[in-house]
């Protein structure tokens, strides 16, 4: 393959590769779940909970999803 060729791919599939990289640096595998407690106020709870309903979603893909998005913006 090109280096350009891959360099796309990997662009494309960018989320995967930070996986792998993940995996090579700590030997797991990052889609695995963890269990922590947090607190929220009342009112982001609320606010959660009607998201959820509205959506679908569980409170915990929510909350995984904009983690990941407030984490990974650059």
């Amino acid at each position: 393959m090109l280096p350009r060729e891959i360099r796309r791919i990997m662009k494309e599939n960018e989320r995967y590769a930070e996986m792998l990289e993940y995996y090579d640096r700590t030997g797991r595998f990052p889609l695995g779940k963890i269990r922590r407690s947090f607190t929220l106020k009342e009112m982001n709870f609320s606010r959660l909970k009607e998201m959820s309903k509205e959506s679908g979603k569980n409170m915990s893909e929510i909350l995984d999803g904009l983690t990941e998005r407030y984490l990974t913006k650059e």
